[in-house]
């Protein structure tokens, strides 16, 4: 009888501990036919996720062990000790590196990207090892690297420290490194995995483009149906305002002055409209200071970070969600999705997107014939005006059950053993 397949999982953090990241590579896990040790950094565990987490009869393929703590690594602008980062960082690799034990298949996740050099040592010293690298973002040239805007607001220390995290911790050459030597890249949209393509084959260009794209393998974000994570209710007004809700941070590249001047257009427009835009998360003070300045504080609610089941109820219980993109300029591919798109599919929740033509997002709004705005005030004010004035229905169609999302990869693992 075969022996079910051993795979050395390398992510940084991992579940229970829930973000988009660690959400992402256990669903592109969980139905594999493997046996996976888990090399992990402690971090918060969510109650919530853990309860799912138990009733999932997948999760007891995964063997965690807890190798550092991840606040022993995480180096910021706020947090600055770096030769202690760095210290806990190596530690972390050479413990995963050392946790290899004839595993058949090393996993990759990047962010954060010094996975990659858990699996690079790996693949150099047992080269029979298949190595399979999922990507959630970019790393090589990534745009937030170039915020000029947000870079200059920083003072000289943020500067530096910002300076010292590109050095050591976003680093370029892991990202190629994994091109080149990884046997699967995993990405989780088109446009994410073209991006890195371009940005690969423009600085490095050690192997062909060609060669690349034969490893490429797109996974989708995705859903568990038997988690019953979120479901989609009859909605009941309980107020006549309008309540437009945002959840997740306004920072860097994800810029919305455009919007705020196209509600203020809105309601000079239509001042006998009650609206109310309600963020959820870290906000900029210059849009909150645009919106002091044009008069507008009267509609806009600012709360910190809520947990995410609160989340998910405030999603349920708001008139439409908004979901704002990284803005980058209309002709240059825009490679970062949004997790959100999918809970708002799966809530069936109407959404206003302020978006730009080459980003994954709009694409899956056009499809979809939901509200997709380029960042043009004018535009803006026109999705608004359809979505509240006109009740304009905007539903997104993105919702693919894991089953479905992750055949794509379990295909191309079986093309890798056919040789």
């Amino acid at each position: 009888m075969n022996k079910t397949p051993r795979c050395l999982v390398v992510p940084g953090n991992f579940l229970p501990f829930n973000d988009t990241v660690t959400q992402l590579l256990y669903k592109q896990l969980r139905l594999l036919n493997m046996q996976y040790d888990v090399i992990a950094l402690r971090n918060t565990e969510d109650s919530a996720l853990l309860n799912l987490l138990h009733a999932d009869p997948n999760y007891s393929k995964f063997n965690i062990t807890y190798a550092d703590d991840y606040s022993n690594i995480y180096f910021s602008i706020n947090n600055v000790n770096l030769f202690k980062c760095l210290r806990h960082m190596n530690r972390y690799v050479d413990t995963a590196v050392k946790a290899w034990n004839g595993h058949e298949y090393v996993v990759t996740s990047s962010w954060p990207c010094y996975t990659i050099r858990a699996g690079l040592a790996i693949k150099k010293a047992h080269p029979e090892v298949k190595w399979i690298a999922s990507f959630c973002d970019p790393i090589n040239h990534s745009p937030y690297k170039f915020d000029k805007e947000t870079y200059a607001s920083y003072s000289l220390p943020e500067k530096a420290a910002f300076n010292l995290y590109l050095h050591y911790f976003v680093v370029d050459a892991d990202e190629a490194h994994a091109f080149e030597s990884a046997d699967l890249l995993v990405f989780i949209c088109e446009e994410q995995r073209d991006f890195m393509i371009t940005q690969y084959m423009k600085y490095f260009h050690n192997v062909t483009e060609e060669e690349i794209r034969r490893k490429c393998v797109i996974v989708p974000l995705n859903y568990v149906p038997e988690w019953k994570e979120f479901r989609p209710e009859p909605f009941v007004k309980k107020e006549e305002t309008f309540v437009l809700s945002h959840f997740g941070r306004v920072y860097g590249l994800r810029i919305i002055q455009e919007f705020i001047y196209a509600f203020e257009m809105f309601i000079r427009k239509h001042p006998d409209t009650r609206i109310r835009v309600e963020q959820y998360g870290e906000f900029r003070k210059s849009d909150l200071d645009l919106i002091r300045k044009l008069g507008l504080s009267y509609y806009f609610t600012v709360h910190d970070k809520i947990p995410y089941s609160e989340c998910i109820e405030k999603q349920k219980s708001s008139d439409a969600v908004l979901l704002f993109d990284t803005i980058l300029p209309d002709d240059q591919i825009q490679p970062y999705l949004p997790s959100k798109i999918l809970e708002y599919s799966i809530l069936r929740k109407s959404v206003l997107a302020v978006t730009t033509p080459k980003s994954p997002s709009y694409r899956i709004l056009k499809e979809s014939n939901a509200i997709a705005c380029r960042y043009d005030r004018n535009d803006i004010l026109r999705g608004l005006e359809e979505l509240v004035i006109e009740h304009r229905p905007s539903l997104i169609n993105y919702a693919t059950p894991n089953s479905e999302a992750v055949k794509p990869l379990q295909e191309a693992i079986d093309r890798l053993n056919a040789g």
